[in-house]
């Protein structure tokens, strides 16, 4: 067998069992997902974001247009897809009915992680894109970057947060690493295209725009091209939003951001992430404005967080090669989630592709990698316990969560040996030369 048949044949099982996992159990985020996916049709666009006329079985929605529309069409596929066993139950006399039972309870939630399933094999195909483009003429180039993409697929971080949980924090980062692939190749139309629809999904990889902007600055495009690169994404994002707001779409968006979708929610020290804040307070819901010495938690973090910008920022003024912006876009994703309040356990999420990449060119980072994806994994378990595992539930409930913060410290440690990696291995090293 050759090792392209073979690889082929890993992709497929890996795909496989994520359909399998899909269907075995979701997270209560998914039932949100459900509601709003149904419920857009009961209420159309224009009431939609309407909490005073609206009723939801969960909570209301709190993410941007773009979610709302993935989750209404996946409702449509549903809607199609079950019509079709339906159609064959009614046509087959010997077709077994127990599936039409089974497909009416399950086959929505499962078909709601297709999205995030598809995106996790969208990034996998990105990476092995991006590891040929930065060793281009080295040995066995294509042979890294194969293995790079299937790091990615097994990493249980990846597999547990999209077919298990049913989160879609992989569609936001395919959009986004396809972003900066396309900028990356002078592709500025589908750059600045793709990183508008990852903000319009969800807000999370905003942490990107300033290498992002540095970037689509210093490329020296024509007028023309810049004006397209902002005019296009602009009009989309418009005429998506219309439907909501049925007047001037730009600022209607602009208050769902300010007053529903970075304000309405829990506002926290850490929510359930493993990290510094973890390691000081514990998990538990401590706001996040309450005052550390003379400043609060929340400054503290923006503080600490900008300081670790500085560095990424200024490499990044110099250089925009593929390989420092990774190295960059990965100090920032780590730096964001060890550093600032209010993180979820799934923000870390971002870190893993590029993480991944770094590990095909860097194998030093290799053992960081494997400690990091643990501790994350261990994250994402905890507090919702699938599968129950009786030892693991205990240990990271012991005596009122003692060990997150002790993996909230550990987590801290890592970081530390990563930006040190980073400094040692970018800028020191450079300087030598």
């Amino acid at each position: 067998m050759t090792k392209k048949k073979l690889i082929l044949i890993s992709l497929f099982i890996l795909f496989a069992i994520r359909i399998i996992f899909a269907f075995l159990t979701w997270h209560g985020d998914v039932w949100n997902h459900m509601d709003w996916g149904e419920r857009f049709f009961e209420y159309g666009a224009a009431k939609f974001y309407a909490p005073q006329t609206n009723i939801w079985s969960f909570l209301w929605p709190n993410q941007p247009p773009g979610t709302t529309y993935m989750f209404a069409g996946i409702f449509k596929l549903f809607k199609f897809v079950f019509s079709i066993f339906w159609w064959i139950n009614i046509k087959i006399p010997l077709f077994p009915s127990g599936i039409i039972t089974y497909f009416e309870s399950n086959l929505y939630p499962a078909l709601l992680k297709l999205p995030a399933i598809l995106s996790d094999f969208g990034i996998a195909y990105l990476i092995y894109k991006i590891i040929r483009k930065v060793r281009v003429g080295k040995k066995s180039v294509e042979k890294l970057a194969a293995y790079g993409a299937i790091i990615f697929l097994i990493n249980p971080v990846v597999w547990y947060n999209s077919s298990v949980w049913g989160q879609y924090d992989s569609v936001i980062n395919f959009l986004t690493l396809a972003a900066f692939y396309f900028l990356l190749d002078r592709k500025i139309l589908l750059a600045t295209t793709f990183y508008a629809l990852s903000i319009y999904t969800k807000a999370t990889l905003l942490v990107f725009a300033p290498i992002f902007f540095v970037i689509w600055a210093k490329q020296k495009y024509s007028v023309k091209e810049y004006l397209l690169s902002i005019i296009f994404p602009l009009l989309l994002i418009g005429v998506l939003t219309y439907p909501f707001s049925q007047s001037e779409p730009f600022s209607w968006l602009y208050n769902l951001y300010k007053d529903k979708i970075f304000t309405e929610q829990r506002q926290v020290v850490t929510s359930n992430a493993f990290n510094i804040w973890a390691g000081l307070t514990g998990i538990h819901q401590v706001p996040h404005d309450k005052l550390l010495g003379l400043l609060s938690y929340k400054l503290w973090g923006l503080i600490m967080f900008s300081v670790s910008f500085l560095l990424p920022l200024r490499l990044i003024l110099k250089k925009q090669d593929t390989k420092m912006v990774i190295w960059v876009l990965a100090i920032i994703s780590v730096s964001s989630f060890s550093l600032l309040t209010n993180m979820h356990e799934r923000y870390l999420f971002s870190f893993f592709p590029l993480l991944t990449i770094l590990v095909i060119l860097e194998r030093r980072l290799i053992l960081f990698y494997v400690l990091i994806s643990a501790l994350n994994f261990l994250n994402l378990y905890n507090f919702w316990w699938t599968p129950e595992i009786n030892f693991v539930k205990q240990f990271l409930s012991y005596n009122g969560g003692y060990f997150g913060r002790v993996l909230g410290y550990f987590e801290f440690a890592l970081y530390i040996f990563f930006y040190g990696f980073f400094v040692k291995t970018q800028v020191l090293a450079k300087r030598k030369v």
